[in-house]
């Protein structure tokens, strides 16, 4: 059976092959061990527990992260906005004096 002619002059689209993911930027490698500090996890299990656990399969290293991987680890970590499992503060919260919107 011959092939069937496509409609309107359209060719069919050639499939790309799947694109290599992006390897781990150094600041984000950077900020995951300050984050980890942050958080009080100073042995290298408590980090690896910690890392597989957010990125949700087994890491032999911070470099073996994928770009996106590192960035959702971060995203799940907190980035470092809560130390010992406290509340997290901003700049806006350990600010000296009242502004025009406390005295509201």
């Amino acid at each position: 059976m011959s092939e069937t002619p496509a409609l309107f002059g359209d060719e069919p689209k050639p499939v790309a092959p799947p694109a290599t993911p992006r390897p781990i930027a150094d600041w984000i490698v950077q900020r995951l061990r300050e984050t980890l500090d942050a958080r009080g996890l100073s042995s290298m299990s408590q980090r690896q527990e910690a890392i597989e656990s957010a990125a949700g399969r087994p890491v032999e290293s911070l470099r073996s992260l994928t770009h996106q991987e590192g960035l959702k680890v971060l995203s799940v970590l907190g980035d470092g906005a809560t130390v010992g499992g406290g509340a997290a503060r901003s700049a806006w919260d350990d600010r000296d004096e009242d502004t025009w919107i406390d005295r509201l």
